[in-house]
């Protein structure tokens, strides 16, 4: 197994990296049953859900280095990183579409869900696996815990620019998922329940207001239901 320093970091916001190859299969192993069991392209599992109750073996399976969302610059002006361990509360996002030629009941095995990213966070100030969907204005009718995921994974600071991928093959999904989805939307369209703070805690993309935060939403919902040409394009 590869020590950490000798693995290429990735860039981005986050440098999120698994260790070694056996530690992102293993995930991706758990992610795809995820998802195929919850019918939900978007799963997020807990470390101790991939790789066991071992704290240290948790540990070396994945880095994670990360402008801090809640504050993210110094009192000196210089940008604020949080450190993951990994010791607790540490989460593993995967992003999935089903494949070509998926059948209308949705993907039925591993061959059927093609992945998009996969990639480690420690966990936020909202842990999108726990947090009751009504202290996010989401306990309404049609919303499940998947909208949470869909909202902190697909639309998440790693995979915000990879929603482009999703949209061709968006109508192969589960038919409730893609129900789940469109209720979420609408309702966060509608209602506005999510404040942007809390968007930002959720899925580490900050807004400048409510409005834009509700106008990037609907342009995801036409996006993927009514056939919007242009991805939606979350702040930088």
């Amino acid at each position: 197994m590869p020590l950490r320093d000798e693995l290429p970091p990735r860039t981005g916001p986050w440098a999120t990296r698994f260790d070694s190859e056996e530690a992102l299969v293993r995930a991706d192993d758990a992610l795809r049953a995820a998802a195929l069991r919850d019918h939900d392209l978007t799963p997020i599992l807990s470390f101790e859900a991939v790789y066991g109750p071992d704290m240290l073996v948790r540990a070396a399976q994945a880095t994670a280095i990360g402008i801090n969302p809640e504050e993210p610059y110094t009192p000196d002006g210089e940008i604020n990183y949080v450190r993951g361990d990994f010791f607790t509360r540490a989460l593993v996002y995967g992003v999935y579409r089903p494949a070509d030629g998926v059948g209308p009941s949705g993907p039925e095995g591993d061959e059927q869900l093609w992945s998009t990213t996969l990639y480690p966070y420690p966990g936020g100030a909202v842990d999108p696996t726990t947090v009751p969907l009504a202290e996010l204005g989401l306990d309404a009718s049609g919303v499940d815990r998947r909208f949470v995921h869909f909202c902190a994974a697909a639309l998440g600071v790693e995979a915000v620019d990879d929603l482009g991928e999703l949209q061709a093959n968006f109508a192969g999904a589960w038919p409730d998922y893609r129900e789940t989805i469109r209720a979420g939307l609408l309702h966060v369209v509608q209602n506005r329940p999510i404040p942007v703070e809390q968007w930002s805690a959720l899925t580490y993309v900050s807004f400048p207001d409510q409005q834009e935060l509700t106008q990037y939403l609907a342009q995801v919902y036409a996006y993927l239901y009514d056939g919007f040409p242009a991805m939606p394009v979350a702040p930088n």
